[in-house]
């Protein structure tokens, strides 16, 4: 709409909030008009550029203050064609580790202006409803996805569609989407390792999902330590873990109620079973590290005021991370399309160390 040799701008409408004439919307139009700069200077001022001297900028914001508003991002939407909004799936947010990359993703997107959609799915079905949905519904302008079960050629097929789409520890390869990843396999390649310097000789593993990247990779990191030491790992003490903290506490409970004596050490591929392993034994009356050595991995929170020798990962980096590369690729920013972030081995006393 042209109106006096102005031309308005949809996005840019705002609405009194009962100061003025109820239910009529304000315009970009009555904001010059009040301040006495043209449309396009205050469309700048209210997208906060940095193209408008101060003194007008207090002039306008003063006239938006006298008429009374609130912007309407639907309007601003849809003449953009954009949401200003990143879709965020996760399988749970049970875990540090989950709580931990969100805030991550918020951290930067709020930075940015852009607004969260979380969505946590429940089970295989849900992740794939909740992806799709996001990929129909037009409601945001990237996905970010955290770890889910779904298959890559899944992924592939939702990567074909317009939606710029950015995976968290989990990698596809030939599929068009950025990915966020931590070095696992030398994180707990430097775990194992410290466990094996400090003479330990019967070192359990406390394993995660079979089949999920970041469990694989963490094997895969205990295996190339003990090669390199020439230690072999006992394949009866590798437990199939969950990484969840039930399950930690189960397998210990059951292998201390089975009366098999306790291994020297313990590696569990994630923090939360590390924990789970601590109760059951103090429910037995046993202690870490006086009758077992115990480290974890992604170094939570609680794992701190544990003293809890642990891997740490870059959760909130990792978000961060995530969400920099979707906002990126939205406004056509410099996108690193996969990223590894390093993690580092952080020493307390639960491995025996005094400290």
């Amino acid at each position: 709409m042209n109106v006096s040799g102005y031309t308005q701008d949809v996005s840019d409408t705002i609405f009194r909030d009962g100061n003025g004439d109820p239910g009529r919307p304000v315009t970009v139009l009555d904001v010059s008009r009040q301040s006495g700069v043209s449309t396009a200077t205050v469309s700048r001022v209210i997208n906060q550029s940095p193209k408008v001297r101060p003194a007008t900028r207090v002039r306008v914001l003063k006239a938006i203050e006298q008429l009374g508003y609130m912007r309407n991002h639907s309007a601003r939407a849809l003449a953009r064609q954009k949401t200003d909004t990143i879709g965020v799936v996760f399988p749970g947010i049970d875990s540090g580790f989950f709580s931990e990359v969100l805030k991550g993703i918020n951290e930067y997107a709020v930075s940015r202006d852009y607004h969260l959609m979380v969505a946590f799915s429940q089970g295989s079905q849900g992740e794939h409803d909740r992806v799709a949905e996001y990929l129909q519904a037009g409601r945001v302008d990237a996905l970010i996805l955290m770890n889910l079960g779904m298959s890559d050629a899944f992924v592939r097929q939702a990567a074909q569609r317009e939606l710029p789409i950015v995976l968290i520890d989990r990698p596809v390869k030939d599929a068009r989407v950025a990915s966020v990843m931590i070095d696992n396999r030398s994180g707990a390649d430097a775990a194992m390792s410290h466990l094996l310097e400090l003479g330990h000789s019967r070192i359990a593993i406390l394993a995660g999902p079979d089949g999920t990247i970041d469990a694989d990779q963490r094997m895969e990191g205990c295996q190339l330590a003990a090669a390199r030491a020439g230690y072999e790992i006992d394949k009866g003490l590798v437990w199939p873990g969950n990484f969840f903290w039930e399950g930690g506490y189960e397998l210990m409970n059951n292998w201390l109620e089975s009366g098999k004596p306790l291994p020297d050490a313990m590696f569990a591929l994630n923090d939360p079973m590390a924990m789970g392993v601590m109760e059951a034994m103090r429910e037995h009356g046993l202690s870490v590290p006086n009758d077992m050595a115990l480290v974890g991995f992604d170094d939570v929170q609680a794992a701190r005021y544990l003293g809890l020798t642990t891997v740490h990962s870059p959760m909130r980096e990792m978000g961060r991370a995530a969400s920099q590369a979707a906002v990126n690729l939205v406004t056509g920013g410099r996108t690193q399309l996969e990223q590894v972030l390093e993690t580092e081995l952080i020493v307390r006393r639960s491995c025996g160390v005094d400290r």
